[in-house]
């Protein structure tokens, strides 16, 4: 549930306790909120998350005024960056809302999975499959195509308004059922983002330069938010690429609407992932940036606005869009320590050599495999931990051209 807290302990404002759906309709001043991903509904309990807290967020503003805008971070639980832009945000967004400045809503869930924050094996966080069942967190989240596309079969659809759709996602998931800790969390997760208009999903790789993963349907507003946080690599996603992400869910319900011609692009709710750079990204200096620049580009979208104009223009680069189907990863041919010669962001060529792989072992002890590039792109990730095996991925290389026998309806990898 829901459980907002009077910012002021010594005003005589009482707190309260609520489920999503019935916060205020009016507006707040510093509404924080925790969301008991355990008790909703019928919902399995969350068992495995032992010493760790129900995932808490907070709501600035009014769902049903205005835009609204929601962020998560942490849903695969080693990814850390996001954590601390989501807290710098955090401190911005008091300071907005005290100032009147949030004209629709914002809603920010700061870790967005317990289950994998619990999950330490042997000292460090692992946080990124299901202990109970090795699925990845960020696959298998409801899909609304399907029902969404059932739906505009019948009379009325093309004359409802955008918040009764809202309104009809939301009843999907609120008729979904979930079988385990991990699907209940999903569902619970899905069910919060559905009814903004857009949703945000902060990540990170291991080793890499910050990257968007959007629908092609939404091109223009995916290199609007990349060229807001400097991301100069953006991914589009066919429909169906396959996976069952969390932001396919807003998107693709969204996508089958904007596929109907119902809503443009502009109109249409838009979801995305952003890639925080590497999993050593984590400092004060780049979070407080990359907070800055999403509540910026949450500004462009009409949510809130600052005091003042953004005077950084000059700094931040136009990105460069990229179908997934052609982005190739590169695997390592033999175990080894991998030496890179090239790093991410840097431009590469097909044919090129763009690490070698040292062998610690074997006949051919203290040789180097090299690793080539199989097309010309943009490196985008590259291992952090040196230390490799057969078949792992050395490098993501985004290219211009669909690659030969990328299968469509499977284009996200679990690793």
């Amino acid at each position: 549930m829901f459980r907002s807290w009077n910012p002021d302990p010594a005003g005589d404002r009482r707190t309260s306790t609520r489920s999503v759906p019935a916060l205020p309709r009016h507006r707040t001043t510093r509404e924080e909120t925790t969301h008991d991903l355990s008790t909703h509904r019928d919902s399995p309990a969350v068992a495995g998350a032992r010493g760790c807290a129900q995932p808490d967020g907070a709501r600035f503003g009014n769902i049903d005024h205005g835009r609204s805008i929601y962020f998560h971070a942490g849903l695969h639980a080693d990814e850390h960056p996001g954590l601390l832009v989501l807290q710098h945000m955090l401190e911005a967004l008091h300071a907005l809302d005290r100032d009147g400045r949030i004209e629709g809503c914002v809603t920010v869930v700061p870790f967005a999975n317990p289950i994998g924050l619990s999950q330490r094996l042997f000292g460090p966080v692992v946080g990124r499959f299901d202990f109970e069942n090795g699925e990845n967190f960020n696959r298998n989240f409801p899909a609304l195509g399907r029902a969404v596309a059932q739906r505009l079969r019948e009379d009325d659809a093309s004359s409802l308004k955008r918040s009764e759709w809202k309104r009809f996602f939301r009843g999907l998931l609120d008729g979904g059922n979930a079988m385990s800790p991990a699907a209940a969390m999903k569902l619970e997760l899905a069910r919060l983002a559905i009814e903004h208009d857009i949703v945000i999903d902060l990540h990170c790789d291991t080793d890499a330069i910050a990257h968007v993963y959007a629908s092609t349907l939404q091109r223009e507003r995916a290199m609007k938010v990349a060229w807001w946080v400097d991301a100069p690599v953006v991914l589009l996603e066919p429909a169906g690429a396959g996976g069952g992400a969390f932001d396919q869910s807003h998107s693709g319900a969204w996508g089958e609407l904007q596929r109907a011609g119902l809503f443009d692009g502009e109109a249409s709710g838009f979801s995305a992932t952003i890639e925080l750079r590497g999993q050593s990204d984590v400092n004060d200096a780049l979070a407080s940036t990359d907070a800055t620049r999403l509540l910026r580009f949450a500004e462009s979208e009409g949510v809130l606005s600052f005091p003042d104009p953004f005077d950084d223009c000059a700094g931040l680069a136009s990105p460069e869009a990229f179908p997934l189907e052609g982005a190739a990863h590169v695997r390592c041919p033999c175990a080894g320590v991998i030496v890179y010669r090239r790093a991410p962001g840097d431009r590469i060529a097909a044919g090129e050599t763009f690490a070698e792989i040292v062998r610690l072992d074997g006949p051919e002890i203290n040789s180097r495999v090299p690793v080539v590039s199989p097309i010309d792109g943009v490196m985008v990730v590259r291992q952090l931990q040196k230390l490799v095996r057969p078949g792992q991925r050395a490098a993501l290389i985004a290219g211009d051209v669909p690659l030969v026998g990328r299968d469509p309806g499977n284009l996200l990898l679990d690793f």
